[in-house]
């Protein structure tokens, strides 16, 4: 009796046997529904012949070109998710995203496109393999030997992206997708779905946006759970959880929800790889480079791939081709990396469901294997029938007009991310006359020029945020008026400026109290249920706030430039009293807030108010410091010393300011000689040379002048070593 083939609803898996639960997550197996695409030709050119993958987002299918007879994976966006702007511009930005780089270690687009009903889809290589979650689910970790030839691939492809300026921002294992290939192993980077482009226009700046988290918990960089902006640094941050796993067979952490492995990533260092596998041969350059990429602070870790590439294989990175990519990286049929010829996996969709039980790559007497780029043998008989309906001119032809197509719907149609309206046209328009301009300037056609910026920024107005553009023209007008020496319009455009920057930090302000409000809303619900829900709720909701807090004190930074010290205070104030429920006596951010608030005060002359804060913010420190020097350092505990102490000497509060300003010189003094080359040591420097300052007034309010003298001629021997360090973007 030949056994049901049998569908599990939860996780998607096929069974060929007479069971009635998954044997996994214990679902009911069910018969599976038939695709109604399968068997159809979908966007008059792609015969749809199975699913591949499915997922929250999309479904994958396998497919036939109907003129050019090459099999590829068709992606198509679920139907009811066209609705939803942003889930629909970043499926528009993975088409994007791809198609701008061409590397053999990374997947290849081939088109992308909407149906006339509506339907988003975008065509990719057809991967014959599986990735490497399935390899790890099944033999738990790699060797090294057998793990060094992919990570040589996986750096190689992530290269090229971060050359090409695209920070793929969600490397994990079921990204990494592996092809056997003549007995050696292709290694291919998938799924650039949540992908960010470094370009000047920042066209996925409504999928990005600071304070906005994409990704996978696991596997995310610190700065990416907090928010902030990315480099290539998040990437390598990424990998290095993606080696520690492959070689361990463990996560580096993972705590009990997706937001406290978030926190995890925050806050705590994973066990070393021979802690956490003591068992796993792992040479210790392998490993120190692995640990390094999972240092908090992105300068700590490699500032590039290439760097990377040169610690694990001693070696720089070459411009690799296809032969030195592949070769020599054996098919292992035990432990590792055994291609399983039992089910397959097309790229392009994360944690996607295979339902293809026929597998691509099995050789038996009656199949042929066959790779993403080779041709079936039916295929290979239809393309040479004498009776083939169109040409192939006519298919290259029909091909160009579709890819044109939908190039004018992205340049000319799409509208843009949410909160940067305007079509790639608007842009590239606004974008002309700036040149125009800018040409018209160097040749001292000072009317001209100012004509065509008045039409740049008559566009400008038209389109994106409705200021930031219109303040780079202002800009541009006020070096123009300088050269042509008309003060009086320069002080209009500056008035103008400064009222724009007011509005802009005001609105923005805005926004963030809502985001408080929505927290301390959320907040006050959490503390009417049950203790269990609550503890657990809170912790949430204090890493919701705790990624939040880096924007607060910044949009205070800008209010404070425009002189609306009643808003800065406002939003500090709420900011503080709701993180100050939200976590404990050692958390630096609830100090940071605290010194940011102070200084509000200071601003307004509230000096009453200060004091209390700074100490507040100083005892804090300190315990941060305590629990974990890696949260809270030295430097941190010293300057929270030095800021204590510079208001006491300003209270006239001289007993209280000799043992502060004492206390942060005798951890400052450590910092005497300038490392340029390490932030730390010129941060120390700088704090050192204030701090120095700071006792030297304090002397002479005390007429101690000899003493001052002593302390100013150290500062004037410090500064003559020029302070050109300049960090790194985190």
């Amino acid at each position: 009796m030949d056994t049901e083939r049998k569908v599990c609803p939860t996780c998607k898996k096929e069974f060929f046997t007479d069971i009635d639960k998954c044997p996994d997550d214990g679902s009911s197996l069910a018969p599976p529904v038939r695709d109604p695409l399968v068997g159809t030709v979908f966007a008059e050119k792609y015969e749809i012949l199975s699913v591949i993958g499915s997922g929250g987002m999309s479904v994958i299918y396998k497919a036939r070109h109907k003129y050019m007879e090459r099999l590829c994976a068709v992606k198509l966006l679920h139907p009811f998710l066209l609705s939803d702007d942003s889930l629909f511009q970043r499926f528009q930005y993975e088409a994007k995203a791809a198609s701008t780089l061409s590397h053999v270690n990374v997947v290849a687009m081939h088109d992308f496109g909407i149906t006339g009903d509506g339907r988003a889809y975008l065509v990719m290589d057809f991967l014959d393999g599986e990735d490497l979650s399935t390899v790890l689910d099944r033999d738990v970790y790699l060797t090294e030997a057998q793990a060094r030839p992919i990570f040589r691939q996986i750096l190689a492809g992530l290269a090229h992206a971060h050359f090409k300026g695209v920070i793929h921002r969600d490397l994990k294992p079921s990204n990494i997708f592996l092809i056997p290939q003549a007995g050696t192993l292709l290694v291919k980077l998938v799924d650039f779905g949540i992908a960010k482009i470094n370009t000047p226009e920042n066209v996925n700046q409504a999928l990005t946006r600071t304070g906005e988290v994409f990704g996978s918990p696991l596997y995310m960089s610190p700065e990416q759970c907090a928010g902030k902006s990315l480099d290539a640094r998040s990437d390598i941050y990424s990998l290095g959880c993606l080696m520690y796993e492959t070689l361990s067979g463990l996560r580096p952490l993972v705590g009990e929800s997706a937001l406290e492995t978030m926190h995890m990533h925050l806050k705590e260092m994973p066990l070393t790889l021979s802690q956490a596998a003591p068992k796993a041969d792992i040479s210790p350059v392998l490993e120190e480079a692995v640990m390094r990429c999972l240092c908090k602070r992105a300068l700590d870790r490699f500032q590039s791939v290439a760097d990377l590439y040169q610690e694990i294989f001693d070696q720089a990175l070459p411009n690799i081709s296809n032969d030195f990519i592949t070769a020599g990286i054996p098919v292992h049929s035990g432990k590792g990396v055994s291609i399983n010829t039992g089910r397959t996996k097309s790229s392009g969709e994360t944690g996607g469901t295979l339902s293809d039980n026929e597998s691509p790559i099995a050789v038996d007497k009656k199949t042929t294997t066959k790779t993403a780029t080779s041709v079936s043998p039916e295929a290979a008989s239809t393309s040479t029938n004498s009776k083939a309906s169109i040409p192939l001119v006519a298919a290259l032809l029909l091909s160009g007009l579709a890819v044109s197509a939908g190039l004018y719907w992205i340049i000319a149609i799409w509208p843009g991310p949410e909160s940067d309206r305007g079509t790639l046209l608007n842009r590239i328009i606004f974008a002309g006359w700036i040149s125009r301009a800018e040409q018209l300037v160097n040749q001292s056609h000072y009317s001209e020029a100012e004509d065509a910026y008045n039409q740049a920024e008559k566009i400008a107005d038209g389109f994106g945020d409705g200021s930031g553009r219109s303040m780079n023209v202002m800009r541009a007008k006020l070096k123009l008026f300088e050269l042509s020496d008309q003060p009086k319009r320069s002080e209009a455009v500056l008035k103008e400026m400064a009222l724009v920057n007011r509005n802009r930090a005001l609105t923005d302000c805005d926004v963030v109290l809502r985001e408080i409000e929505r927290i301390r809303k959320q907040y006050e619900k959490v503390k009417l249920t049950s203790q269990d829900r609550g503890i657990n709720s809170e912790r949430e909701l204090a890493l919701q706030m705790g990624t939040k807090i880096a924007a607060i004190i910044a949009v205070s930074q800008r209010l404070r430039a425009v002189n609306a010290y009643d808003d800065q205070e406002n939003l500090l104030q709420k900011a503080t009293d709701l993180y100050n429920q939200l976590v404990s006596n050692d958390d630096p951010q609830l100090a940071d807030l605290k010194t940011a608030l102070a200084y509000s005060h200071w601003d307004q002359d509230e000096i009453v108010y200060v004091r209390p804060l700074l100490a507040q913010a100083l005892a804090i420190t300190i315990n941060a410091n305590k629990r974990d020097a890696r949260q809270a350092s030295a430097l941190d505990v010293a300057e929270s010393w030095l800021r204590l102490g510079q208001c006491d000497r300003d209270r006239s509060a001289y007993a209280d300011a000799d043992k502060e300003l004492g206390t942060a010189l005798s951890i400052l003094r450590a910092y005497s000689k300038l490392d340029k080359n390490d932030p730390e040591s010129a941060r120390g420097y700088k704090l050192l040379i204030e701090c120095l300052n700071a006792t030297a007034d304090y002397k002479v309010q005390v007429h101690k002048d000899a003493e001052a003298l002593v302390l100013r001629n150290q500062v004037a021997a410090m500064k003559k070593v020029k302070l050109d360090y300049q960090p790194l973007p985190q």
